[in-house]
């Protein structure tokens, strides 16, 4: 018997069903972190050059954990902390401190989650002489329970090495990339570890154009195959954004490649990710480009690195700036993503937490919609992990006052990316 496939969304036209809040929201937000003494996300000494907000990665079976940067949480400015979560959004235990060595700034997280749940966190610590920045990581079991001691990710320590990026395949083997000094120089440059925690080699560079990127984010499939993009600063140009890939053995795969295809002014800050086949989605703020200040776009590839379709925008509304994806989009198994910003126009005093859902095609998946309920002051800086075989969601984000100290992180738990009632069917 031949089998037709029919659209649920077509069906429900002629089944009415209650209204219900877009994103499908899971209770309401909540707040992260415990300690709310001065700034949690955040920062307060204005010579600090700090990634704000919060990072999040979630596990297969839903379970997340937030990582942030707390201001003299550990006796001696920044520090690295982290709550964990279990699937219904309840904590697995207290909020924790993450880095052992103490002394000066320790910021700029970034963690990454293997099937099993344990996960790596990374950050940088000022453990050079001088107060310069190395790039740290502590690896976690399923549990919670460190494993090991906080490890140096870069093999060079006569510069700086800035603004890690970590990225982890089902086993838990993982990569770390970051912006600075590696063994050959200024680049940005990638280690690649065993699940083990052992490393695979040394540092390697990953950009071949010789100006200097920054903001380096990085994506890995199941399998180990892994993406790096990242912006690439020319000096009175602008700024594009440039991606490598690598296979599991970390073999670069073709050339460094562009990923804009709108070149004017700058596209900057770039977040990506992966889909359980290898597609990956790439998106960035981008000047002008949608006739108001600053916007969201984005570019589809498969996973041989092939573009898919064209560069399209994220956001609807386009006063003002939406910006600062740089942590802000996830995707579920079947490619369908996310995307999260921070708008400062659309309906929130302050500038509010915005989100948008697509399908795998890259079409969206309804209007944008807004994350925060709590509108007094800022909110900004938003980051966004899903679950994989569901796509069940969350968002964190910095909001400002909401926790009577500073700045503090908050959350928004979601359902799927791509609702049931979107998805295909088989009737015999």
């Amino acid at each position: 018997m031949r089998v037709q496939v029919l659209l649920v969304a077509g069906a429900l036209l002629l089944v009415p069903r209650p209204a219900r809040p877009q994103g499908e929201p899971r209770g309401p937000e909540f707040r992260v972190n415990s300690y709310t003494t001065g700034n949690q996300g955040g920062f307060a000494p204005s010579y600090c050059l700090c990634q704000q907000g919060a990072a999040i990665a979630a596990d297969p079976a839903g379970n997340f954990v937030v990582i942030w940067h707390s201001i003299d949480q550990d006796g001696s400015s920044y520090g690295i902390f982290g709550q964990r979560y279990g699937a219904s959004g309840l904590p697995l235990g207290p909020e924790f401190r993450v880095n052992s060595y103490t002394t000066g700034h320790q910021r700029n997280p970034r963690v990454a989650v293997s099937d099993s749940g344990g996960f790596v966190v990374v950050w940088n610590s000022e453990q050079l002489p001088g107060g310069l920045d190395d790039a740290f990581g502590q690896r976690y079991d399923g549990s919670g329970a460190p494993v090991g001691p906080e490890f140096r990710i870069n093999t060079a320590i006569t510069g700086i090495s800035w603004m890690p990026s970590v990225a982890s395949d089902s086993a838990g083997n993982f990569v770390v990339v970051w912006q600075g000094d590696g063994s050959g120089g200024p680049g940005i440059w990638g280690q690649r570890f065993l699940s083990s925690g052992a490393p695979l080699g040394s540092d390697f560079r990953i950009n071949t154009y010789t100006p200097v990127g920054g903001n380096a984010t990085v994506a890995m499939a199941p399998a180990g195959d892994f993406v790096v993009v990242w912006d690439n600063q020319t000096p009175n140009v602008g700024h594009d954004i440039f991606g490598q890939m690598f296979t599991s053995a970390g073999v670069p795969v073709g050339s460094q490649f562009r990923v804009n295809t709108y070149t004017t002014g700058y596209q900057e800050k770039p977040a990506v990710a992966t889909d359980a086949a290898g597609n990956f989605v790439v998106v960035w703020d981008s000047g002008y480009q949608d006739g108001s200040q600053w916007g969201i776009f984005g570019q589809r590839f498969a996973s041989a690195g092939t573009p898919l379709g064209a560069e399209f925008r994220v956001n609807a509304t386009t006063g003002l700036t939406q910006w600062s994806p740089g942590f802000g989009i996830a995707s579920d198994a079947d490619g369908n993503f996310v995307v999260a910003w921070y708008d400062s126009f659309n309906g929130d005093p302050y500038g509010g937490i915005f989100a948008r859902r697509f399908a795998s095609s890259g079409m969206p998946a309804g209007p944008e919609f807004r994350v925060n309920t709590y509108t007094t002051r800022r909110q900004n800086y938003a980051a966004v992990a899903a679950d994989g075989p569901s796509g069940n969601f969350v968002v964190v984000w910095r909001s400002y006052l909401q926790d009577g100290s500073k700045d503090g992180v908050f959350a928004q738990r979601y359902g799927q990316i791509f609702p049931v009632e979107l998805t295909s069917f088989r009737v015999d």
